[in-house]
């Protein structure tokens, strides 16, 4: 399979004027091996934690925010519009001067729109095809300066606002950042206010369900609340920073599906993805309830809520000594299960090890 990042490599090597002995940034990075040829100077930006890991494991400098000037700034840009010209716009603030941008984008998530995007706000661009992808390049020339008024609006595209009438923070690219997910109300509507001592929410986002606890749930003595994506923690701080209560939450960017090494919780609450992408993959909840079962005390319990039809119940029967479905209905349920009595394991191949 061919992705942006072998397109982004090919075109650095049919072009190696490009490759400065200056320094360089790379936005929304992704681990390669030919990354190696910038050792001592690359500085990665990555905000999933699972891509980070795999950076840092090659031995790479990885930075969730990055300040500085960088004589080549490359960028796999997200392919939500807003997130994309985004991205862009914080290229080109990252760039020195007679620094260039480079930018590789897969066909199928609007590559040529992308094209596009650079080339009406920094007027001339180079390009190429390869790997079912384009990649394209620009220079902040001295005394030909970018559109500054597109790249503030680009700006603005991706920040952080209120939501739902004021009463949330969030921003664009967070799972339903302009909205209450169905599921998660669903499961709000059910999780008894008698939840107590040390909590844990597992895939937080920009915080409702946190903030729910923390407003129903009077006996909670501590709150950790984890996610895969930096993004959220901002939004998620504002937001239960909010909420009158003696309980801080503490926040954890950690990749749950790689488990836990500990037992710490009594309770966890989560509404666990199942797409890598656009692809379905039952094997993240999966992971997610093996993750819960390590980390949870025992005794300890969990409460989930997922769509009706991903296959969860036969691995809490086999992880928690009790377990129920507690409701289902527009195309959700909500399961609870207490007691953890095995704590397994999954491959990446999908195999249950113990």
């Amino acid at each position: 399979m061919s992705y942006p990042i072998d397109a982004l490599i090919y075109a650095l090597d049919v072009n190696p004027e490009i490759n400065t002995d200056g320094r360089v940034l790379f936005l929304r990075a992704q681990e390669h091996p030919a990354l190696q040829h910038f050792e001592g100077r690359l500085v990665c930006q990555q905000t999933w934690k699972p891509r980070a890991n795999l950076l840092q494991a090659a031995g790479h400098r990885v930075e969730r925010e990055v300040n500085g000037l960088f004589n080549l700034v490359l960028v796999l840009p997200d392919p939500q519009r807003d997130l994309m010209v985004a991205d862009l716009a914080r290229g080109h603030d990252h760039l020195a001067p007679e620094g260039i941008l480079m930018a590789a984008v897969h066909n199928d998530a609007g590559a040529k729109r992308c094209e596009q995007y650079l080339r009406e706000v920094s007027g001339h661009i180079d390009s190429l095809s390869k790997h079912h992808s384009r990649v394209f390049w620009a220079t902040k020339e001295d005394g030909k300066p970018w559109k500054a008024d597109i790249l503030e609006r680009w700006r603005q595209g991706a920040a952080m606002r209120r939501i739902l009438e004021g009463r949330f923070w969030s921003r664009p690219g967070l799972f339903n950042w302009d909205r209450i997910d169905e599921g998660s109300a669903l499961l709000a509507q059910h999780l008894p206010a008698t939840i107590a001592g040390n909590v844990a929410d597992f895939g937080c986002g920009w915080g409702f369900l946190s903030d729910h606890l923390l407003r129903h749930c009077h006996d909670i003595d501590s709150l950790d609340i984890y996610d895969a994506d930096a993004d959220c923690f901002e939004c998620a701080r504002r937001n239960l920073g909010l909420v009158p209560t003696r309980v801080k939450a503490q926040p954890h960017w950690q990749d749950i599906t790689t488990g836990f090494e500990r037992t710490k919780f009594d309770a966890v609450i989560m509404n666990p993805p199942f797409h890598e992408g656009k692809e379905a993959d039952p094997l993240i909840g999966l992971k997610f309830i093996a993750a819960a079962a390590q980390s949870l005390r025992p005794g300890g319990q969990l409460w989930l809520v997922a769509n009706r039809q991903l296959p969860y119940e036969n691995l809490l029967a086999e992880t928690f000594a009790q377990t129920e479905k507690v409701i289902e209905t527009g195309g959700f349920k909500v399961l609870h299960a207490q007691n953890p009595i095995v704590q397994p394991t999954y491959s990446r191949r999908g195999k249950r090890r113990r």
